[in-house]
């Protein structure tokens, strides 16, 4: 009886391989309305901290996601009492996350014009988070 011969690391290839070339572009993100955005928001997993930030951040915003006047990260402090670091790792996991935009994707995020987007699956989230409540809110006797 044989037994085939274990891969070891010396069976691995000497380079890292290439990454595949996407076959399709990523959608850009469009601008989201503000009261689907919110609903979002507050319906995601987000940390309180981040949650906090991205609704001062949507009271700037027009209905359609525009932001005029941007409020920018010491603004954002004023707004929410909270320190700079706080509002700055609230604002990349936002951008991570896809619920915020930044044209310019190099630009630092201290000057950097926003717009509200919202990811994939977030408003269906949201849809389901609220349909949830209100049924809880339906089932409960009525005093």
């Amino acid at each position: 009886m044989t037994t085939a011969a274990r891969p070891t690391p010396a069976h691995m290839p000497r380079r890292r391989p290439t990454p595949a070339a996407a076959e399709t572009p990523p959608l850009e993100a469009r601008p989201a309305h503000r009261q689907p955005w919110e609903r979002a928001i507050l319906a995601s997993s987000l940390p309180g901290n981040h949650r906090f930030v991205a609704i001062a951040l949507s009271t700037h915003a027009d209905g359609r996601g525009h932001i005029a006047r941007q409020p920018r990260v010491i603004g954002l402090v004023h707004a929410t009492g909270l320190h700079v670091g706080q509002v700055r790792v609230a604002l990349a996991t936002l951008i991570d996350r896809g619920f915020l935009r930044r044209p310019p994707a190099d630009s630092p995020i201290d000057n950097v014009d926003l717009v509200l987007t919202l990811p994939q699956g977030a408003l269906a989230r949201a849809r389901r988070a609220h349909q949830a409540r209100a049924a809880a809110q339906a089932d409960q006797p009525t005093p």
